[in-house]
């Protein structure tokens, strides 16, 4: 391959790492990537069911599902992780949520 060629390929490679944006992960075994959609995603591919409150609306997500969740006019969501110790964090509207198979409730549902 030529020089500009492997330039020009570093070059895209570095574009698209940059617009995917990750965001730092707010627990073990989940990640956030933003999106430009304009609903939140959550996947769950984790071996755990997910119990999520998003301002008073509880979801759980069974293992290997996800949803999609209108933002309602919010420009970011606090998503409070049930039955977790560091049970929240914030995200933008626009991103993926994804419970990893790393992911791990730290307390069994409803202690």
């Amino acid at each position: 391959m030529k020089f500009t060629g492997k330039v020009a390929f570093i070059f895209a490679v570095i574009s698209c790492a940059a617009f995917a944006n990750d965001i730092e992960a707010p627990l073990d075994g989940v990640e956030v990537v933003t999106t430009q959609l304009p609903t939140l995603s959550i996947q769950n591919i984790s071996n755990e069911t997910v119990a999520i409150d998003i301002y008073g609306e509880t979801l759980k997500l069974a293992p290997t599902s996800g949803i999609q969740y209108e933002c309602k006019g919010y420009h970011d969501l606090e998503l409070r992780v049930l039955n977790n110790d560091h049970d929240y964090f914030e995200v933008p509207c626009q991103s993926k949520v994804v419970f990893t198979e790393l992911f791990k409730n730290q307390r069994q549902q409803g202690e």
